[in-house]
């Protein structure tokens, strides 16, 4: 019998053990290249993505309130609901350049909309809200998001009714129109789970009928006939001021706002919707549109495990006990439940079996 000498079965070994050394090596190497990819894909999908547009049409035209609007949304976002800066388009007026865009509030001359709209020091502001940039950012958010995504879009600005069209539009930065049927091409391109929309501009109402399809909320701040307005005492628009109060849970001073009606400790869109139409001072008719019907009332803005949408029971199918604080932590009295509001059904186009319009006017 042939004897493999002592150095030689030793050297054998090592190798042996070197090679499978190596090859554990390579699998755990492997295996966290794939965990990190399974995590990278779980980050870039299931989130909700906003957008966020202010028109302004030109410097003449473009308030100052408009700049104050989507300053407190998207500090909202950022600070309140946990976005980051990746899950925020912006399109404002000229898109943050060094010339003066924007019409002081107490009509004292023009001035530069700041870029930096979170006061951290750092531009946010690169795109401006003209009519191409718009189609492009849509175009291209649209081919980037996931069926499990949802978005939801912001737009205050100039709106006008084009009587020859019988249609809806809203002015974009250079006074381009952008109709509600460009609107809603742009963003029937997206393959999402869901779409909000907030619309604050005069006869917002009208993009309704263009927009409405399956799995899409729509929110605007006055019908199709009406013009939307301004506050009376403080520089941002009326509608959009209080519903961004609501789903922030305080206004811009800090004061606690309480629009959670069922205290599951969410807002929904279509609570949103219910606290800004009730707090409306103005002489406009905020429209709401929710398809199916129930959607608005699961759809709420927050980044994080629980993003999107929210199944509103507890493990007894009931409503908690609702309870609001503000923001140091003190109970606050809960709001009464809003009774004897006065909810039309519009005879709307019926296309694609849709629900009629739901309006809700205090």
């Amino acid at each position: 019998m042939n004897r493999i000498p002592l150095w030689g079965r030793v050297s054998s070994c090592l190798a042996e053990f070197k090679q499978s050394w190596i090859i554990s090596r390579l699998l755990a190497a492997f295996s966290v290249v794939v965990f990190c990819c399974a995590v990278s894909a779980q980050e870039t999908t299931g989130r909700v993505h906003a957008v966020i547009i202010n028109g302004g049409m030109n410097k003449l035209m473009n308030h100052e309130r408009y700049w104050n609007d989507c300053t407190f949304l998207y500090r909202t976002l950022r600070e309140d609901l946990h976005f980051s800066k990746q899950d925020i388009t912006l399109l404002i007026s000229d898109g943050g350049e060094p010339g003066r865009d924007m019409l002081l509030a107490d009509g004292s001359g023009f001035a530069t909309s700041p870029a930096d709209l979170d006061g951290d020091g750092e531009r946010d502001v690169w795109l401006p809200a003209t009519l191409a940039q718009v189609a492009a950012s849509l175009t291209e958010l649209a081919a980037r998001l996931t069926s499990n995504d949802r978005l939801f879009l912001f737009m205050i600005d100039h709106g006008d009714f084009d009587s020859s069209i019988q249609q809806s539009y809203a002015w974009m930065w250079g006074g381009e129109r952008l109709y509600a049927t460009h609107l809603a091409q742009l963003l029937n391109a997206f393959h999402v789970e869901s779409i909000s929309l907030c619309l604050g501009l005069c006869h917002s109402g009208g993009f309704i009928d263009e927009l409405r399809r399956e799995n899409r909320v729509i929110a605007t701040s006055c019908a199709e006939n009406e013009e939307s307005w301004a506050c009376t005492d403080k520089p941002y628009d009326e509608f959009v001021f209080h519903w961004t109060c609501a789903v922030a849970g305080h206004d811009p001073e800090g004061n606690a706002v309480c629009a959670d009606m069922d205290g599951d400790g969410y807002v929904s869109m279509a609570e949103a919707f219910d606290h800004a139409s009730q707090h409306d001072r103005r002489e406009e008719t905020p429209q709401y549109c929710s398809t199916p019907t129930e959607l608005g009332e699961h759809w709420f803005l927050l980044q994080g495990p629980k993003c999107g949408i929210c199944e509103r029971k507890n493990e007894s199918g009931m409503s908690p006990i609702r309870k609001c604080y503000d923001l140091q932590g003190r109970e606050i009295p809960v709001p009464p439940v809003m009774e004897g509001k006065h909810i039309k059904k519009l005879d709307a186009k019926q296309s694609f079996g849709l629900s009629p319009i739901i309006i809700i006017k205090p």
